[in-house]
């Protein structure tokens, strides 16, 4: 192999090393994203049960007010019945219904009483939890924002890189390219490695001394015998 060739290698292991590194970054990212959507989610859903509940007991209370006022015009038509009426029978009839109204008016005064109280606990919590739930939605929809763009330069890269590797591809020997694609997977990406401390910088064993003084007077591109992958002393 020659240094232009080895050179090539290296350029082309280079793209694919890069190449996974932003796949797998954008893996993350489509993780964070998913996890800061779930967040927001929960967080929207947490201030629309407050802000729902609020309306609903706010709905019941007027409900019951209205109820309150018709048991109250009925008790009032009642009492003047009262004042008029002769007969026993129907005073008594009466009486009976007056009494049922004042129950009902009692029953549901008190009622309004309860859900006046509760209000005025979920409004409390409303103005605790809500501006608390707001400045987190906005920071999250702030972090998917640069999310997204970091997501859109990752893809670019990723498409620079698959034009530059088919033009490097191109001008590598069809053996070594065959070797390099064939055994890329078993050496982790690194298929063509330098020396470091005159060991191989793939499996960190030491290069022969013969072989590593060759390396050196020769300039030339060797494999290392224990793991097999192209070695340079430099490039």
């Amino acid at each position: 192999m020659t240094k232009e060739e080895a050179k090539l290698l290296v350029k082309i292991q280079e793209i694919d090393l890069e190449t996974e590194r932003v796949n797998h970054r954008l893996k993350k990212i489509e993780e964070e994203v998913k996890k800061l959507k779930e967040e927001l989610e929960a967080l929207l859903k947490e201030k629309e049960t407050l802000l729902k509940r609020k309306e609903e007991l706010e709905n019941l209370k007027k409900q019951l007010q209205e109820e309150v006022k018709e048991a109250e015009e009925k008790l009032k038509v009642t009492e003047e019945k009262l004042m008029k009426v002769t007969r026993d029978v129907e005073y008594k009839a009466l009486l009976r219904e007056k009494s049922k109204l004042e129950d009902k008016i009692l029953k549901k005064s008190y009622e309004i009483d309860q859900i006046e109280e509760e209000l005025e606990k979920i409004t409390k919590e409303i103005e605790e939890k809500v501006p608390r739930i707001e400045r987190q939605v906005k920071e999250i929809e702030e972090e998917l924002k640069d999310l997204e763009l970091e997501e859109s330069i990752a893809h670019r890269k990723i498409h620079e890189y698959v034009q530059k590797r088919e033009e490097v591809k191109r001008e590598i020997p069809e053996h070594l390219l065959k070797f390099y694609e064939e055994n890329k997977k078993h050496f982790e990406g690194l298929v063509i490695v330098p020396t470091e401390d005159e060991a191989c910088a793939g499996c960190g064993i030491k290069i022969p001394s013969v072989l590593l003084s060759k390396m050196i007077k020769e300039d030339s591109i060797e494999q290392c015998p224990s793991c097999g992958r192209f070695v340079y002393y430099k490039l």
